[in-house]
């Protein structure tokens, strides 16, 4: 378990600037590392045990009375320091929001992240791709609250986020009045059903809607708003993925919870059944010339540098594209398997079976573009 040293100054907090793995490797605050000849005979504040794909390592947190001896720290009075994190001008590590906000009573089973100022998140453990193993849930507003993401499919994950519920309730003395779902694959929407258990309606688009078990009550579309007082959802359509997908947009802190458009750990997959390659770019595009601050995924951390990393996934499947085209020209027309280990040849044949569903993806693309042709079992590039 890594220690990390809480130094009281005052009504200051010292804080070191570094990357953050849960951010993305973005740079964000976080409390200095103590070192063996730290002394530590000091209060524990927090002990957070690693929960899912947002937080990888246990962390201690051990409060410290007076300034650090310690160079290249900055300090932080405490008003400032919440005041930039509202704005949105700022990445916190999870254990230093949890401290700061909760005043060192946050429950650590529950593992829960402050993101900004009226959005929570919490991973829960779900029947995920890998390397996932979590999907993040969320709680956005104050007085009135909305679940999204009702993620867990065990009964044990399940319980989690009722707890989780309950103690943001009492804490900020709100009320659930909505649930809602990014699209309608089983690891985000096993607990669907808990909006009939807290007598909310649960509400999606009506692409979604239509692949639910659980009966939709209202249906959203591009643009829509859901009103929660001081803060307000705004409902992105980002089809391709899934034809229902919606991004929720934090319109106070320019923060988007984006679902399965990015990922924070491993890929996304967009497969040929329900998914749409032309599509999903298209909403890549979107989202990337929204000038967000920050991307709250349903897997992995927070996304601090979102333009960039947009433009990443962009680039890549482009340059997926052009692999697929570059391989059928120098070979002519080749079957499905001969064209997945030519495109693929970068990748472990471990994972091929997922990259087969995106080669038919880009293939599909290609094919209704009149870039290349299908004949049986073979692939040509036209001409």
């Amino acid at each position: 378990m890594r220690t990390e040293l809480l130094y009281r100054d005052d009504d200051a907090l010292w804080l070191a600037r570094r990357p953050l793995r849960e951010a993305h490797g973005a740079e964000g605050l976080a409390w200095p590392i103590a070192h063996e000849d730290t002394p530590l005979a000091s209060r524990l504040v927090l002990e957070r045990p690693a929960r899912g794909d947002a937080v990888r390592e246990d962390v201690r947190v051990v409060a410290v009375e007076g300034p650090p001896r310690a160079d290249g720290l900055e300090r932080w009075p405490r008003d400032a320091l919440e005041h930039a994190w509202r704005a949105g001008e700022l990445v916190l590590a999870p254990t230093v929001a949890a401290v700061v906000f909760d005043d060192g009573d946050a429950d650590p089973l529950l593992d829960d992240w402050h993101v900004c100022e009226g959005v929570r998140m919490l991973p829960v453990r779900t029947p995920t791709l890998p390397p996932a193993t979590h999907t993040n849930a969320f709680l956005v507003g104050d007085d009135d609250l909305v679940l999204v993401e009702p993620a867990p499919v065990e009964r044990s994950e399940r319980e989690r986020l009722l707890r989780w519920i309950a103690a943001t309730r009492r804490a900020r003395g709100g009320r659930i009045v909505a649930v809602l779902a990014t699209h309608h694959h089983h690891d985000h929407v096993g607990a669907a059903d808990l909006a009939r258990e807290l007598g909310v309606p649960l509400i999606a688009h009506a692409e979604t809607a239509a692949r639910l078990r659980a009966p939709v009550d209202e249906t959203l579309d591009d643009d829509a708003r859901v009103a929660l007082g001081r803060h307000t959802l705004r409902a992105v359509h980002t089809p391709g993925h899934a034809p229902g997908h919606l991004c929720f947009v934090h319109e106070a802190s320019s923060t988007a919870l984006v679902g399965d458009m990015v990922a924070g750990v491993g890929t996304i997959l967009v497969e040929p059944s329900e998914g749409d390659m032309a599509a999903y770019l298209r909403s890549l595009e979107r989202l990337r010339d929204a000038g967000f601050r920050k991307l709250l995924p349903a897997h992995g951390g927070v996304l601090a540098t979102p333009h960039a990393l947009l433009s990443h996934y962009i680039t890549h499947r482009l340059a997926r594209e052009a692999k697929v085209l570059a391989r059928l020209e120098a070979h002519g027309a080749t079957m499905d398997e001969e064209l997945l280990s030519l495109v693929y040849d970068d990748a472990p044949p471990a994972v091929w079976p997922l990259a087969r569903l995106s080669l038919r993806a880009h293939l599909d693309k290609l094919a209704a573009e009149g870039r290349v042709h299908h004949d049986g079992s073979r692939w040509s590039a036209r001409a």
